[in-house]
């Protein structure tokens, strides 16, 4: 799935301007515990939760949604005007907040944490792209390994940089459970304007 800015990217590359963040390197992503009986305010598009754990700039995801019309299950959103029980997401990160046009009686999301640590470090890999045909653009590394600690891979993230960077777009993938030190292997990753990654 594409992030806003992924999009924006690549509608300007169409446009004839020169990107300036292109997609560079692959990284991991593991899914935190779900948060779940989230309620928002469409007049206000604050959303309520006690004691929600979450902080501005975390990424996150959404699924059960009863109400809230205007918001993406599986969409990637980014958590703005943090409080203790209240937040706002965004489609940037530090953007502003995204409007739904009904109240949200009941919402569950999950945030995905960049994984990090073990030994050798986990790290972001190059990623690079073969010319584009009919709108899909193949990965010509076919192969990026990534180390991984003890964690679960669930998403899998393409960024403009090797740390930081803009995050451009996210793929949730088949769970895979580290029970200790291993390797992932990203495979085959595709750019694919027909449908999203």
């Amino acid at each position: 799935m594409y992030t806003t800015l992924g999009k924006h990217q690549m509608l300007l590359a169409l446009k004839g301007t020169n990107p300036t963040t292109p997609i560079t390197h692959v990284g991991l992503f593991d899914k935190d515990a779900a948060i779940s009986t989230i309620t928002g305010v469409a007049s206000t598009d604050v959303f309520t939760k006690t004691a929600h754990g979450l902080s501005d700039g975390n990424l996150v995801v959404l699924s059960a949604i009863s109400g809230g019309t205007g918001l993406k299950a599986g969409y990637p959103y980014f958590i703005i005007t943090s409080a203790a029980n209240t937040f706002q997401l965004s489609e940037t990160p530090g953007g502003s907040a995204h409007d739904f046009t009904t109240d949200v009686t009941a919402m569950t999301l999950e945030r995905l944490v960049e994984i990090s640590g073990g030994s050798p470090a986990y790290a972001r890999k190059a990623i690079a792209f073969n010319a584009p045909v009919e709108g899909l653009m193949d990965d010509s590394t076919n192969g990026a390994v990534v180390d991984v600690p003890a964690s679960t891979v669930d998403y899998v993230g393409l960024f403009s940089a090797v740390t930081a960077g803009t995050l451009l777009a996210i793929d949730d993938v088949t769970a895979e459970l580290f029970a200790a030190q291993g390797t992932y292997s990203v495979t085959d990753a595709k750019l694919n304007l027909n449908q999203d990654v």
